[in-house]
């Protein structure tokens, strides 16, 4: 292969994988302001001495995390859930009772990282991993939409996402 030949192939891996990060990173905000605005389940409130609490999403990269926090004036409680996009195998949606829609995402335990932490002045936490036998682990996501449409966009862009993560090197 000629010299020029190396350079264009070069050039074309470059160009795909600078492609593939703006997809990642497109879908990826996109589905943290859907995750945030549709997680919203109001019969399920983490609640510290009557304040509410609801889950957070975010993505660094091909991480994706969940973080529950909860504050007094006495008391603080913080918990992340994360994993990468690379782990999950499989995203699937189901209608539920009420007409909403549950997004299930699969993840193996063992892939799942805890942070928790505890306390105020004293605080006590500590990061680990779940282990578990079943490594067909489901995480699910009560949507407050009806929108079937808007649901199977979720589950495109997170497809995608797994996609582009699995195929970073």
């Amino acid at each position: 292969m000629k010299k020029t030949s190396y350079l264009l192939l070069i050039c074309i891996l470059l160009t795909a994988k600078v492609t593939m990060s703006q997809t990642l990173e497109k879908n990826t905000q996109w589905l943290s302001g859907q995750l945030n605005n549709l997680v919203k389940d109001e019969n399920k409130k983490l609640k510290v001495n009557q304040k509410e609490s609801f889950p957070t999403f975010n993505f660094k990269g091909c991480q994706m995390n969940m973080d529950i926090d909860a504050k007094d004036k006495d008391f603080d409680f913080g918990m992340r859930l994360s994993w990468l996009l690379k782990d999950v195998k499989g995203v699937t949606y189901a209608r539920e009772k009420n007409g909403n829609y549950e997004l299930n995402l699969n993840v193996p335990a063992d892939k799942m990282k805890v942070k928790l932490d505890f306390g105020r002045e004293n605080s006590i936490g500590g990061s680990f991993n779940i282990k578990d036998d079943d490594k067909d682990g489901k995480t699910n996501f009560t949507l407050h939409t009806a929108d079937e449409t808007l649901v199977k966009q979720m589950v495109v862009r997170f497809e995608e996402s797994v996609k582009v993560c699995r195929n970073m090197k």
